[in-house]
């Protein structure tokens, strides 16, 4: 299990271990090492060093499948489209999982694609507007920009803005990631071909069991975008987390459904806040929480000194290609 920090974080803490990855003006980025991932020209992701080699190795075959630059990695000109690229990828993916050492994260295999979007949309090279699709656990590996939702849940205790309590979910203690942390009521990634509204429901009812009735009441309410870095240094992952909000009756309880939820607890706002300052929260989760609680003033620019800051940290500005339409092929009719 994941154990809090010992020393009390300053909320810009929080943020930063949520937002790793060194900004241009940080001299920590320059010992970094890391090649941009190119596909249709565009740049969508980077590929730490490290890697180059296993690549290169994959590269020994009739058509090499990558070209390879000291600072750049892209597919060879007969690559083309979705399926040729998505194809390759898989088939290299699938050997790497052989050798958990190199590829500590693919451990955590999850069988769930991530569409990688370009600049280009055309039906005639992508799917869904996707260039290609890889395995969500090894996104990071390629940094390429992943999607997820994550929902507050809330009850109202007053009239004013700040008088709310908050549902919050402990993740089991199987998880393969933050095993045991705090989280918010309903999160989940989105799987490519299925869009931020669908996969609310979904998760809403496979994690906490809310009626499709009531989960469709939940506002989108902005997003969280930042840059994870990997404690080793060797994996980035750009993340943008689409917010909604669930105000719920006060006599409604979320139950687990699966098993990726130990529990749920109805906090006061100083309970989670005094949650997030000890490190119990997984640290988007944290950013999360964050982001509601500026938007109903529980924080504001009198009571806590690094406001600015942290609102404007909360949407970092990711310098990779997003998705402008999503694909919902998956989606149940």
């Amino acid at each position: 299990m994941t154990t809090p920090t010992q020393q009390r974080l300053s909320l810009i803490d929080v943020v930063n271990r949520c937002d790793s990855f060194p900004y241009p003006s940080d001299p920590r980025l320059e010992r970094l090492s890391f090649l941009t991932f190119i596909v249709d020209e565009i740049p969508c992701g980077r590929i730490h060093s490290s890697v180059v080699p296993h690549i290169v190795a994959f590269n020994q075959q009739d058509r090499p499948v990558f070209h390879i630059t000291e600072t750049t990695i892209s597919f060879m000109p007969w690559l083309a489209d979705y399926d040729s690229r998505s194809d390759a990828i898989a088939q290299m993916l699938n050997i790497w999982r052989k050798a958990p050492k190199s590829f500590p994260s693919l451990s955590g295999w999850r069988d769930e694609l991530y569409g990688v979007y370009t600049l280009n949309t055309s039906p005639l090279t992508t799917k869904g507007g996707a260039a290609l699709a890889i395995e969500r656990s090894a996104c990071g590996i390629f940094g390429v920009h992943a999607y997820g939702v994550h929902m507050n849940g809330y009850v109202r205790t007053g009239p004013r803005p700040h008088e709310v309590k908050m549902w919050v979910a402990r993740r089991s203690a199987t998880k393969p990631t933050y095993p045991g942390m705090l989280d918010n009521m309903v999160a989940g990634g989105m799987g490519f071909g299925h869009s931020p509204g669908y996969t609310v429901l979904k998760e809403s009812m496979e994690e906490a069991t809310i009626p499709i009735e009531i989960a469709r009441n939940a506002v989108p309410v902005g997003t969280i975008s930042y840059t994870k870095l990997s404690k080793d240094e060797t994996d980035s992952q750009p993340e943008t987390q689409i917010v909604y909000d669930l105000e719920l009756p006060a006599d409604f309880t979320p139950t687990p459904c699966d098993s990726e939820v130990e529990n749920f607890r109805l906090w006061s706002m100083d309970q989670v806040l005094d949650s997030i300052r000890s490190g119990e929260f997984k640290p988007n989760c944290a950013c999360v929480c964050l982001h509601f609680m500026i938007r109903h003033a529980v924080l504001t620019p009198e009571n806590e000194p690094d406001y600015l800051e942290i609102a404007q940290r909360l949407n970092r500005r990711l310098e990779f290609p997003g998705c402008k339409k999503w694909p919902t092929f998956k989606e149940e009719q």
